[in-house]
């Protein structure tokens, strides 16, 4: 999952490894962002490509000549001049550079902390000013194919943006933007899409699983069934469509999985919600510092992405599971990313028709992930909590969304 924060002291930045930026963005001396390796940055990333994001219009900048990720990365070589389209963030440039490597120590004065919102810890790094390393899986990869693929797509303005790949102390990393350089001090939250976080092929095994039947009995004793009981083992796919019924993974096709908002700890305890109630409850604990124009944003994004979503061929040509929402809002501005690609497949040569709704039940064979279903259920309740708020006099916060719409 996303990281939450990755605030880091400006006036610690070394003076030997002063970092490039453009002549239009503001010195990253005097941003809070900027960031610093203890010992000089290897060459093999000194040489990344930097990206800048204007208000002017609906694409981004790029330099006249853009090299890679440096000589060990894989980052697509564009040689020519020109723009690529992204969103465009609404009063505010930042500039993203990998520029230091995985793991190496940063130096920060900061009383706030690089924390994680959810995933395996130690599996995100900073990369450099609004720039993260995150560590691919030992199965392929899968995401970093898939967010450079949604970054030339439709969608490219609701996922993070792609900088390559690397190869560093034998693990291979994605580099991409920390959307969170967006914010002041941001408050995050993840919700898990779809009423299916496993692949299909993970569950077409029907052997009988001693550990997972543990696993059952020791969260619902009453679940398994007498045969079950005399077996005293399951398959995966009986154990895997068991723990999806725990949440509100199947009852509304999402799920909150984390949340961290001002002077509170990340809270992680939402995943035994089932019910509407209990998820609504949970969310208007994330939405309560804001406004009633901050929480009508991110109805506005939600509207924004469920439009672009119907309207995209790569969307219904792959299954995503096991992706997420990342909301984010800080004092003024709010914003939604799609986020974690790990399980993202193709799936149009394996179903009729090279297309799947997003919104069918799923069977084993169909492929359907109900991210659809999920994100109707999710606007809806986020609606719902904007409608309760009572009117707000003029004194309250005004928030923008982070994308000019």
């Amino acid at each position: 999952s996303l990281i939450e924060l990755c605030d880091i002291d400006s006036n610690i930045l070394d003076s030997t490894e002063r970092l490039e930026v453009h002549d239009e963005v503001a010195d990253l001396s005097q941003s809070p962002h900027s960031v610093v390796a203890e010992e000089p940055v290897s060459s093999s990333v000194g040489s990344a490509e930097e990206i800048v994001s204007s208000e002017q219009d609906n694409r981004r900048s790029v330099t006249e000549e853009e090299s890679g990720v440096g000589e060990t990365a894989d980052a697509p070589v564009r040689r020519r001049r020109g723009t690529v389209r992204v969103n465009s963030i609404r009063g505010h440039k930042v500039t993203r550079k990998l520029s230091i490597n995985p793991g190496d120590t940063i130096i920060s004065t900061s009383q706030r902390d690089f924390v994680q919102l959810g995933g395996h810890q130690g599996h995100f790094h900073i990369a450099g000013p609004g720039a993260l390393w995150k560590q691919q899986a030992k199965d392929g990869e899968v995401e970093a194919k898939v967010l450079k693929e949604l970054n030339e797509s439709s969608l490219h303005a609701y996922v993070p943006d792609f900088l390559g790949t690397k190869e560093h102390d034998g693990k291979r990393w994605i580099g991409m933007e920390d959307v969170m350089c967006h914010f002041t001090d941001g408050c995050g939250m993840d919700i898990k899409m779809g009423t299916r976080t496993f692949k299909e092929f993970e569950v077409k095994n029907q052997k009988l699983r001693e550990d997972l039947y543990n696993k059952m009995v020791n969260l619902d004793p009453s679940e398994p069934t007498e045969q079950e009981n005399t077996d005293k083992a399951v398959t995966k796919l009986r154990y895997m469509t068991f723990r999806e019924r725990e949440s509100s993974s199947q009852t509304l096709g999402f799920r909150v999985e984390a949340m961290k908002i001002w002077n509170q700890e990340t809270n992680k305890d939402f995943k035994t919600l089932k019910y509407k109630d209990q998820v609504k409850n949970a969310l208007k604990i994330y939405f309560n510092p804001l406004s009633r124009s901050g929480i009508e944003g991110f109805v506005r994004e939600l509207e924004n992405l469920s439009q672009l979503l119907e309207e995209s061929t790569y969307f219904k040509e792959h299954e995503f599971v096991g992706t997420s929402l990342l909301f984010v809002y800080d004092r003024e501005r709010v914003g939604i990313w799609m986020i974690d690609f790990g399980k993202t497949t193709e799936i149009s040569d394996l179903v009729e028709g090279g297309q799947i709704t997003h919104d069918k039940p799923w069977e084993l064979g169909n492929y359907e992930d109900g991210y659809f279903f999920g994100l109707r259920n999710l606007l809806t309740v986020v609606k719902e909590i904007y409608d309760e708020r009572g009117p707000e006099d003029e004194t309250s916060q005004q928030y923008t969304t982070i994308r000019v719409n």
